[in-house]
């Protein structure tokens, strides 16, 4: 029965979530949250991304589409290794529009009208 697993998971990740803009003490490499509502809202889409964050070059991620351009909030959990770089673009392009960048830590409860514009991130070991 894959039921019982799956709610416990969904169950595990709401509660993981629904963390009001704390940042994260699970000891992945880094942990990123994006939300769909300020100061950590889980009402309108929540996604969560962890790794180790270990990989020599950047690694990207996408955010889903219910999210893409329409980011309020988010945490980013990481060491003072790990660096973020936010673009408005899919794909973590190159020459994209970064709209942000961080090393370590960062929270962000009330994103601005440029920066909902977040369809990837990339993570980095520095």
């Amino acid at each position: 029965m894959l039921i019982l697993p799956t709610i416990l998971t969904s169950l595990f990740f709401a509660g993981t979530a629904n963390a009001a803009c704390k940042l994260s003490t699970e000891g992945h490499g880094f942990e990123m949250y994006i939300y769909g509502q300020t100061n950590c809202g889980t009402g309108n889409h929540w996604e969560e991304f962890y790794g180790a964050g270990d990989s020599i070059s950047c690694q990207c991620f996408e955010i889903a589409s219910t999210l893409s351009n329409k980011v309020k909030s988010f945490m980013f959990t990481a060491s003072t290794r790990h660096a973020i770089n936010i673009f408005q673009e899919a794909g973590c392009p190159s020459d994209g529009t970064v709209l942000g960048t961080s090393v370590g830590n960062w929270i962000d409860t009330a994103v601005s009208p440029a920066g909902q514009q977040m369809s990837s991130f990339e993570v980095c070991l520095l």
